[in-house]
């Protein structure tokens, strides 16, 4: 399953938090019935990338006011869950690491590294269940979130240690740091007391969930799971990379399908 950033994806969160994403440019949406300017070679070439994706055994997925992190979380929690799927994420989004548990597992192609529940505890010293939790406090640059001043991963933990072994709302955070802030006298706990307000907010924006999608889109989500998997179209396969003068961007085109798509052509073909 391959799933894109519907059209106004942020829309939702940037409701919430207007800077969300603020410093990052302009994304393309990829929806091919609209109307586009050709001269957008970048554009085209996404466009394209569909198109090739459609001749895959993959199942395509874009939903509108819908952002990708949403769809995958909802798929994974929910409909997923229900079959008792193990699910294997691909992205470099450490936004995914909050999913972790002993059924869904995350593949970072950046850190060429399959995170299960104790790698995220291993690389990051906080388990995979006060992720979001831990990324609302201590900030995340790449969705512009600045999280509260001065508090970074061994600060949050040597100070707030229970969050490394209790999983916590954010309310169960705050009482835990008001208890603590009676007899600490650190400037790092009366920092976070004074950040509540945003902290419940960066959690809000940070946080994936079933919340990002309405009854509608996971209705269109279900139907598009539901249906038949594309089959592979290998001749056809073949002739848009001619058509694209990419026929050397894969060193051996049939050795390719046959390790990457075979089995998943099989998967298709037997549901």
């Amino acid at each position: 399953m391959v799933v894109f950033d519907g059209k106004d994806g942020a829309a939702r969160r940037r409701s919430l938090y207007p800077d969300y994403k603020a410093h990052r440019k302009v994304k393309i949406r990829l929806n091919r019935s609209e109307t586009v300017d050709k001269q957008d070679n970048q554009l085209q070439q996404l466009m394209r990338l569909v198109e090739y994706l459609e001749i895959l055994p993959l199942t395509t997925i874009t939903i509108d006011r819908a952002e990708a992190d949403d769809v995958i979380a909802y798929m994974s929690e929910d409909y997923l869950k229900q079959k008792g799927s193990q699910v294997f994420i691909m992205s470099s989004d450490k936004d995914f690491l909050q999913l972790v548990n002993d059924r869904v597992h995350v593949w970072s192609p950046t850190k060429k590294k399959m995170f299960y529940a104790e790698d995220v505890v291993q690389d990051y010293g906080i388990p995979s269940y006060n992720f979001a939790l831990y990324r609302a406090l201590t900030g995340d640059d790449s969705d512009n979130i600045p999280g509260v001043s001065g508090l970074g991963e061994a600060t949050l933990i040597k100070n707030f240690p229970q969050i490394v072994t209790t999983k916590m709302s954010v309310d169960e955070f705050y009482t835990y740091a008001k208890e603590l802030a009676k007899t600490n006298k650190g400037k790092i706990y009366q920092k976070v007391l004074d950040a509540e307000s945003d902290v419940r907010l960066y959690y809000e924006v940070v946080q994936l969930g079933v919340s990002g999608i309405n009854t509608a889109s996971k209705l269109k989500i279900v139907d598009l799971l539901e249906q038949d998997i594309n089959r592979l179209a290998k001749i056809k396969f073949h002739t848009m990379l001619i058509e694209d003068s990419m026929t050397g961007a894969i060193k051996n085109v049939e050795m390719w399908l046959r390790e990457v798509t075979t089995k998943l052509d099989q998967f298709a073909l037997h549901g």
